[in-house]
């Protein structure tokens, strides 16, 4: 599908999420994940492949629940220009925001790393609503990049592309969480770890961005919550230091933390394309 017709169709779900209730929205999400699954193809077998690291068994069943997954993700998505601060904090379960408090006031700036797990678009919606001064780094995507950056910034999140070096730095200095998907190499620059039960490469940036700025480190995550029908749950761990680590070191250690999570919720990991090493 070209990217016209996936900003057409984005737009068409944004109106619809308008008028639907959420959850009329997420069930329509769920039925239309069924043909989805079947249609699949190459990602299919991409998920598989990501949920055999995982050590996870039942691959068919656990494909189709991604996917489905997937599904009411960007049924959520959608929804992000008509949730009001009181639907997210209903619908929203957070732990650790202490853990940002105590980062912050070192007012060296801090690193807020996640991976492609849960809703990671609402996730900044929803942490920047509370108040929190965000400055999300985000993938440049031809034609795609302001319909995303227009649902991210609704609650005063600010977006940065990789290539915006500087405006990272800017960010730091002015003591804001700056939000960097770590568990992606989009540059082919990146650095090979170990991560889950084999080998990929992550970006160099969160690990060395931490030593040049002394910055602190923080991890967290946002994924839907199984116990509770619709909503999420979030954690925001305590912060780490870059101080006396290498930066192998702490690159593996930011792949050990994000293959926890991922491994924790391996049918919430949404990356269709095969970066494994082996």
């Amino acid at each position: 599908m070209n990217k016209a017709a996936q900003v057409y169709l984005f737009q068409l779900g944004m109106r619809f999420s308008a008028m639907l209730p959420r959850t009329v929205m997420i069930k329509i999400a769920k039925i239309l994940a069924a043909p989805g699954f079947l249609l699949a193809g190459k990602a299919s077998k991409i998920i598989k492949k990501n949920l055999m690291y995982c050590n996870q068994k039942k691959y068919s069943y656990n494909t189709f629940k991604t996917i489905t997954n997937y599904a009411v993700y960007l049924s959520d998505l959608f929804r992000i220009p008509v949730f009001d601060k009181d639907t997210l904090m209903n619908i929203v379960n957070i732990m650790g925001t202490e853990n940002l408090d105590k980062a912050l006031k070192l007012n060296r700036g801090v690193i807020l790393i996640t991976a492609h797990i849960g809703n990671w678009d609402l996730a900044g919606v929803y942490v920047a609503s509370l108040g929190y001064p965000l400055t999300a780094v985000v993938e440049e995507i031809p034609e795609l990049s302001d319909f995303y950056n227009f649902l991210r910034t609704r609650t005063g999140m600010e977006t940065v592309f990789m290539r915006e070096r500087e405006k990272m730095v800017t960010a730091l200095r002015n003591n804001r969480i700056l939000v960097l998907l770590g568990d992606r190499d989009l540059t082919s620059r990146g650095i090979k770890v170990k991560f889950l039960s084999g080998e990929k490469a992550i970006p160099r940036g969160p690990a060395a961005f931490a030593i040049k700025y002394n910055v602190p480190i923080i991890f967290g995550y946002f994924v839907l919550n199984d116990n509770r029908k619709n909503s999420y749950i979030a954690e925001i761990s305590e912060p780490i230091f870059p101080e006396d680590r290498s930066f192998e070191e702490l690159s593996q250690i930011i792949a050990n933390r994000l293959g926890e999570y991922i491994g924790r919720f391996p049918t919430q990991w949404f990356v269709f394309r095969d970066e494994w090493k082996s």
